[in-house]
């Protein structure tokens, strides 16, 4: 199983916001709190099971580095982010 991290790019497996792109706000007791910048902002995250996602094997360096550090990252970051990914 690969290791999931903030700042990391998922994508839901199971539920019903299958196949829906997310960005792991943070991980702690077996949850990553998911971000998408539209339904789960950064003040809502979505809690989700790690089983119940997937990896993209991609990121975003900047936003990885403002989530680990703790910094303010808006809403339209994450949103311009996801917009701007190649994953299908």
């Amino acid at each position: 199983m690969l290791e999931i991290n903030s700042g990391d790019i998922v994508k839901s497996t199971k539920g019903r916001d299958i196949n829906q792109i997310y960005i792991v706000k943070y991980v702690e007791n077996g949850y990553a709190y998911l971000i998408d910048g539209r339904g789960k902002t950064v003040q809502k995250p979505k809690k989700k099971k790690f089983k119940h996602i997937r990896p993209t094997g991609q990121c975003s360096l900047s936003l990885k580095e403002k989530l680990q550090s703790g910094a303010k990252v808006l809403d339209a970051e994450i949103r311009k982010t996801i917009n701007n990914l190649s994953i299908i």
